[in-house]
């Protein structure tokens, strides 16, 4: 009988939510399977990509985290065999990863192929290689991430694959139709693979789909992923393949959801949050509500209402706008009762009616004349001004500012026809010569006509 362990997508240095706690979290799951996996005797132990979250700038701690655990392993003479994720892939510009590093160290072993006119699926000898054969009669082949070369890669890799005993594929890639994330293609791809297991890493959800398996993720990366089944497998071969998934996440979640629509929502709300008895979770606090209500609400007196100390917590407002019913149903009514509501914000009084008019004066065939036409009813014709006594100097006043506007229209209409004649002038001449500034530095590149 075969006894191996399968995990994948560990983490390590995943400061969430700017927590070095959150980043503890993530060491102390890939330590608990380990020790795990050591305690069930494995004969050997597969992490199917993204041991590290960030590859670009790591640091002391993560990388200790991940040493002081792989020698767990090592002093028990149980061989990792890892790829690489990702998150920890070398760049284009790079040829050695941190994996090469654990490998270099004897703490793993680090399957890729290598690509020179055509691809090399090589023997591990200690440094590099895409198998290896353990003395257990198990072969494992392993494939990095690729990301959208994913699927040609592997009808590559399909080609160079020759079976031998208990035959294992590791990569870290995903399978079509679980998430939308890159690097995913469909199952049918892996199953035409001549392997007995096929280990996979990237999704961070656990399933099983023939013999393709997938474990998820040892912690919650992401608030999406909370309703996701995860940990990693242990699998044994005896006659047929057995997978059981062992779980290690420990961080509390709490979220809650809640709609304010007055006092009484209030108080529920924040005794809901008092009655939080798990010590440092993480709280996600999604709160819906009206605009008015949210200028009275008092998000640190809502704060307050938390008896626990949470490692973080987050507020999300949904605020929507509140409008009375509109009865009538004809378009013109509906414009007329939704812009007098929106008018009531400010201080315009009920202008509703020469806002529509003004409203369809623009979307309709623009006329200056027609606007002009317009002012003139506004501030001299207007029925909907109340008709009151003037003296003769407002009546003066009045015809001064209609003399003002009717002055800016007829410059207005100056400006047009100067543009219009400018318009014209344009479409006689030759098209200009416009350097695409965005591609100077891609030498495929060549000047354009606009």
């Amino acid at each position: 009988m075969v006894k191996f362990a399968h995990m994948a997508d560990l983490h390590l240095g995943y400061r969430q939510y700017g927590s070095e706690e959150r980043a503890i979290d993530f060491a102390q799951a890939f330590l608990k399977a380990m020790k795990e996996a050591v305690k069930e005797r494995v004969d050997f132990i597969i992490i199917a990509g993204d041991m590290f979250h960030r590859k670009s700038d790591m640091d002391p701690l993560t990388l200790t985290q991940a040493i002081k655990v792989l020698e767990i392993a090592k002093e028990r003479d149980v061989p990792v065999i890892a790829v690489e994720g990702n998150h920890d892939s070398a760049y284009f510009r790079d040829t050695f990863s941190w994996l090469d590093y654990l490998a270099h160290q004897n703490l793993l072993i680090n399957l890729k192929p290598n690509f020179e006119e055509d691809m090399v699926v090589e023997e591990w000898d200690g440094s590099s290689g895409a198998y290896v054969d353990l003395e257990c009669g198990v072969r494992v082949y392993g494939m990095k991430y690729y990301g959208s070369m994913t699927e040609k890669v592997l009808e590559m890799y399909s080609k160079k694959i020759k079976k031998k005993g208990f035959t294992i594929f590791v990569a870290h890639a995903g399978v079509e139709g679980y998430v939308n994330i890159q690097g995913c293609v469909p199952s049918s791809r892996f199953h035409k693979l001549n392997v007995d297991y096929i280990a996979l890493g990237h999704i961070h959800m656990s399933f099983i789909e023939g013999k393709i398996h997938n474990p998820g993720s040892l912690e919650v990366c992401d608030i999406s992923e909370l309703k996701y089944d995860r940990g990693f497998f242990i699998v044994e071969v005896n006659g047929e393949v057995k997978a059981k998934l062992k779980r290690v996440g420990g961080r509390e979640f709490e979220i809650i959801n809640a709609e304010i629509k007055n006092e009484e929502d209030i108080k529920n709300l924040k005794s809901r949050l008092s009655n939080i008895k798990v010590e440092r979770p993480v709280i996600y606090l999604n709160i819906k509500c009206s605009r008015s209500m949210r200028k009275v609400l008092d998000e640190e007196e809502i704060k307050r209402s938390i008896k626990v100390n949470p490692i973080a917590l987050k507020i999300r407002w949904e605020i929507f706008d509140e409008f009375s019913p509109v009865v009538k149903f004809e378009k013109e009514d509906i414009e007329l009762s939704v812009i007098s509501q929106i008018l009531e914000n400010y201080s315009y009084g009920n202008i509703s009616e020469e806002v529509v008019t003004l409203k369809n004066a623009f979307c309709g065939k623009f006329s200056l004349e027609k606007i002009d036409e317009f002012v003139d009813e506004i501030f001299v014709n207007s029925k909907k001004v109340k008709k009151i006594t003037k003296t003769s100097k407002e009546n003066k006043d009045i015809e001064k500012e209609i003399a003002k506007k009717k002055e800016v229209i007829g410059k207005c209409k100056a400006e047009t026809e100067k543009i219009e004649k400018a318009e014209l002038k344009m479409k006689d001449e030759d098209e200009e010569e416009v350097w695409d500034w965005r591609r100077t530095y891609d030498h495929r590149s060549k000047t354009r006509k606009h």
